[in-house]
């Protein structure tokens, strides 16, 4: 096979696989998508493998699309992970510098990170990544990048997720079993909030809600750095259930009501005209008002936002998030920003997709529910480009040392 520099990013979602091919450009440092498209996949339940069979179909399907919409072969392939099974949690690590100079090098801050991801976990979970939130020098703390400085004692707070081993294994088997390879697996909610949140909204406190299908994801940042992360085993499809239920039709049309006619707040009411309600069996129509397909959609809607609240009250985090912000294929409900906003009581919540400065792409890759697979991409991307870095920099540049310390404690989530 021909090498080339294509990457594919997999969001596994719930029932399906959204997948993006992109090209780095080594010259100058951009991404650049060239295909996407998203497969419906029965293997796959909230993130997990319920089929392994059906799901290396799906993701062979992708693959393929994905080459021959490019028309090149892959060179790596990326994997964005969701769902229940994973935990995250912070930890605190030190390490002592007993040198003469105690000029803070890289390798002083790797096994910071190191002895701070030392901690017992779980028999049958992984870690997935390490995410510094922050270093401290002589408690001192607030110091974002200590290479350079001197101190005795080199502190450093991260926030750890682990994964399900079986689970991810699982995953893992159904994408190799056609003969491809995983090059890396990330927590899809970090990847997001690498290309989707700016570094004020980091800053000054943001609550990222990824509305998926059968999970949401939900990051809170505080302070530039991530504090807490959850993923809620139930989504959107619950609203698809409540219309094929209340309406009597069939999931599928269910699922097309909500996209064509679906409002999630009653601002958005604009008019009473008939929704035309295929029966169960396919041989009628009835009618149904908008009015009463938006008393379907705003409990359910409610009843979500009401879990989310409930889970970062928990958190301790909650009040320190001064914007939302929705992504993923549920915040493209009109009106659910709106109901965002007076459930969880934050004065501005904005839909989110990926930065326009991040990536080259066709507009349809900016829509919310590709921003996963292509946040998936540009981050991986980034370890691709720090790869050709350290290939053609000087050996001693004190920049890519301190981000391949970064890289190889999981600050990328690898």
């Amino acid at each position: 096979m021909a090498k080339t520099n294509l990457i594919a990013g997999l969001d596994i979602g719930s029932g399906k696989i959204t997948a993006v091919a992109a090209v780095i450009d080594n010259e100058t440092n951009t991404l650049r998508v060239t295909a996407g498209k998203s497969v419906p996949c029965e293997g796959l339940k909230g993130g997990m493998v319920s089929d392994i069979r059906e799901t290396s179909a799906g993701v062979l399907a992708a693959v393929n699309y994905l080459e021959e919409a490019a028309g090149k072969d892959l060179s790596a392939l990326y994997v964005a992970v969701r769902g229940e099974h994973l935990e995250s949690f912070t930890n605190h690590g030190t390490y002592n510098i007993s040198r003469m100079d105690k000029e803070i090098t890289p390798d002083d801050i790797e096994q910071a990170v190191l002895n701070a991801r030392s901690i017992p976990i779980k028999n049958d979970n992984e870690i997935i990544s390490v995410v510094p939130q922050g270093f401290t020098i002589d408690r001192q703390r607030g110091r974002t990048n200590p290479e350079g400085m001197e101190g005795s004692l080199l502190e450093v707070d991260v926030h750890i997720t682990t994964g399900l081993t079986s689970g991810l294994n699982n995953l893992n088997k159904a994408i190799t079993r056609p003969g491809l390879r995983v090059d890396g697996m990330f927590y899809g909610l970090i990847c997001l909030a690498d290309s989707v949140l700016s570094q004020e909204e980091k800053d000054i406190g943001a609550m990222l809600i990824d509305l998926g299908g059968e999970t949401i994801s939900i990051g809170i940042y505080v302070d530039g750095a991530l504090r807490f992360s959850k993923d809620l085993p139930y989504g959107c499809d619950l609203i698809t259930r409540d219309i094929a239920y209340a309406l009597h039709t069939p999931r599928g049309d269910a699922q097309a009501i909500k996209e064509k006619y679906g409002i999630a707040f009653p601002s958005f009411l604009d008019d009473e005209a008939d929704i035309p309600v295929p029966s169960l069996d396919g041989k009628s129509v009835h009618n149904v008002k908008k009015s009463f397909l938006l008393d379907i959609i705003q409990p359910r809607v409610q009843d979500l936002f009401d879990q989310v609240k409930e889970c970062v009250e928990k958190s301790g985090f909650g009040d320190l998030a001064a914007v939302g912000i929705l992504t993923g294929g549920g915040s493209l409900l009109p009106g659910i920003t709106e109901q965002c906003s007076q459930s969880l009581g934050l004065k501005e919540v904005r839909r989110g997709g990926v930065q326009r400065d991040i990536i080259s792409a066709e507009e349809e890759f900016f829509e919310p529910q590709y921003s996963t697979a292509v946040s998936l991409a540009a981050y991986a991307a980034k370890r691709d480009l720090l790869d050709a870095g350290q290939k053609t920099a000087p050996t001693k540049s004190p920049i890519l040392k301190f981000f391949k310390m970064l890289k190889n404690s999981d600050l990328f989530g690898g």
